[in-house]
């Protein structure tokens, strides 16, 4: 199943080669959202684990995860804008996290991307692994209206409403698959659970090529071993920032 997403991305490439000019995901890619999913009173997944010395909570991890990344980025990347949704525990509602993507304002001929990073939670322990959500083909996003920063208005005007969508969903499929081979790739004793399209509100409305990667169960007791290490959020991290790389 992975060589078939990637062996499609690659044909997506090809057959979208030829509208580059007017494809505003295809420039280079310059901005990057993070987004630490969860935070304040909104703890996320949180399960109790004796090995963690009590409740691990999601929330935390996400942000652990998202400063090592944008540390990493800023200084192998000090080309590319990176901007937080969150760096400190602080509670964001949907929207909110939205409104920082779409409101940003992108560097001419260039695209952007949104990553959102959680942590999964199952009512099996033996749920594991991680997993890349990616919108629902079917949810129409609107990339332009009163509220588009003057800036980015160039971008999109040159497409309908309609193309713009195609080009986000053919975006949207390459990138989860680049963050799914380099992510296998690396973990190669973590358990892929695939690249899966959700009706998820920051993916719907972040107005950008996004991903919401799931790095781990906190349900799962050897996942869980592993993300409560300072070590393995490095290594995580690091191999987003290898994602995020092989997008550019």
């Amino acid at each position: 199943m992975r060589k078939f997403l990637l062996l499609f991305a690659c044909l997506l490439i090809s057959s979208t080669t030829v509208f580059a000019q007017n494809d505003p995901f295809s420039y280079p890619l310059r901005t990057l959202i993070i987004d630490a999913g969860h935070g304040g009173e909104d703890p996320g997944a949180t399960t109790a684990w004796s090995f963690a010395g009590g409740t691990v909570y999601e929330r935390d991890i996400n942000l652990d995860i998202a400063k090592r990344l944008h540390a990493l980025l800023a200084v192998s990347h000090p080309e590319l804008q990176i901007i937080m949704t969150r760096d400190d525990d602080t509670y964001l509602t949907l929207p909110e996290r939205c409104a920082v993507a779409y409101k940003t304002v992108l560097q001419p001929l260039s695209s952007s991307l949104f990553l959102s990073i959680h942590v999964n939670s199952a009512s099996s322990e033996q749920a594991s692994g991680f997993e890349i959500l990616t919108k629902q083909q079917d949810k129409r996003v609107t990339l332009l209206d009163p509220n588009t920063p003057i800036q980015n208005i160039p971008l999109f005007s040159a497409n309908s409403q309609l193309t713009l969508n195609r080009l986000l969903n053919q975006r949207n499929l390459v990138v989860a698959s680049i963050f799914e081979q380099t992510m296998s790739e690396a973990l190669i004793t973590s358990k892929s659970r695939g690249v899966k399209e959700r009706d998820l509100w920051v993916l719907n409305q972040s107005r950008m090529p996004a991903v919401l990667v799931e790095v781990g169960f906190l349900s799962n007791e050897e996942d869980a071993r592993n993300l409560v290490t300072p070590q393995y959020r490095q290594r995580l991290a690091q191999i987003l920032a290898d994602s995020v790389e092989a997008c550019m």
